[in-house]
C-alpha cells in the first residue's frame, strides 16, 4: 500500500490555551467545593485540577501551548 497523504502518518499535537487551562483549574475548583473534599469524585476533581494548575505556573507561556502526548 503506498500512502499518498504522509499527514495521516503524523498525529497532531494537541494543543493547550493557557486561558481556558485557569478557567478549567476555576471550574474544577467550584465543582469541588460543591462536592466537598470527602467525595471520591472531588479526588478524581483534585488530581485533574493539580495537572492543569501545572500547566499554568509558567511565567513565559504566552497563548496556546503545545504539550507532547
Amino acid at each position: 500500500m503506498i500512502v499518498t497523504n504522509t499527514s495521516v502518518l503524523l498525529p497532531e499535537t494537541p494543543a493547550i490555551d493557557i486561558s481556558e487551562a485557569r478557567w478549567a483549574v476555576e471550574y474544577l475548583a467550584l465543582m469541588i467545593e460543591k462536592l466537598g473534599p470527602e467525595s471520591s469524585v472531588s479526588l478524581v476533581l483534585m488530581q485533574a485540577r493539580r495537572e492543569l494548575a501545572s500547566l499554568t505556573h509558567s511565567a513565559t507561556v504566552v497563548g496556546p501551548i503545545r504539550i507532547a502526548a
